[in-house]
């Protein structure tokens, strides 16, 4: 069953790879896009059949795309392609509604029957992937150090600079980001945490400080 694909890495030669690779078994490659500013762009020009997206990108990856995708009333088949996953992201991407993840060292026909699986409906997440997440799950309290847990590295960066006063504009630069993607990885970190604005990420922030120990200078 051919698709119309859109595949989102930042790495071009595994995006070059996969392309070729989707195409000689009979897919159509939509577009092909190397962040989460250029992929939420060319989605907004024309959707395609299934979407593959990395997990970890410099500017933030899977989770904040399949967030703002997911708000927009969106619900685009997505696959997660990517080297590792945390337990807590495969959570976040269930809740968000993910279709499929594959890790990169797999067989890559392992990615087409994922493909075929999830064109029927069908959810395919990769035994270990979610083996790990279950046993995560199952572990570990909810309490806000694990709410913060869920943000990546990069929205971890940005709540710190919020935590720290710093406006959007401030932050982008900072972050070497533009305002548009600053806002899409706030979106992200606020439904993540559960949480309306930016004082309560600062009060949640502050009271992870207070948890935390602190280090004696003396």
């Amino acid at each position: 069953m051919m698709a119309q694909i859109a595949i989102v890495d930042d790495h071009p030669i595994f995006l070059d790879g996969m392309a070729q690779f989707l195409n000689s078994h009979g897919h159509d490659i939509l577009f092909c896009a190397r962040s989460v500013e250029e992929a939420l762009q060319r989605m907004a020009e024309g959707e395609p059949d299934l979407l593959i997206l990395d997990v970890s990108m410099k500017d933030g990856g899977g989770l904040a795309i399949l967030s703002a995708i997911r708000n927009s009333g969106s619900t685009v088949p997505v696959i997660f392609m990517t080297v590792h996953i945390r337990p807590e992201q495969t959570l976040e991407a269930i809740k968000l509604g993910v279709d499929g993840v594959v890790l990169k060292d797999s067989d890559p026909h392992e990615l087409l029957l994922c493909i075929d699986q999830v064109r029927k409906g069908v959810k395919s997440i990769a035994p270990f992937v979610m083996e790990q997440a279950l046993v995560h799950s199952i572990s570990a309290p909810a309490n806000e150090v694990n709410a913060l847990a869920a943000l990546t590295d990069r929205e971890m960066d940005i709540a710190r600079l919020i935590r720290a006063g710093l406006r959007n504009r401030e932050i982008a630069s900072r972050c070497n980001l533009t305002e548009g993607t600053v806002k899409v990885h706030l979106h992200s970190i606020f439904q993540k945490l559960s949480i309306k604005s930016r004082s309560e990420l600062i009060i949640m922030m502050m009271s992870i400080d207070s948890d935390m120990p602190t280090m004696d200078m003396h």
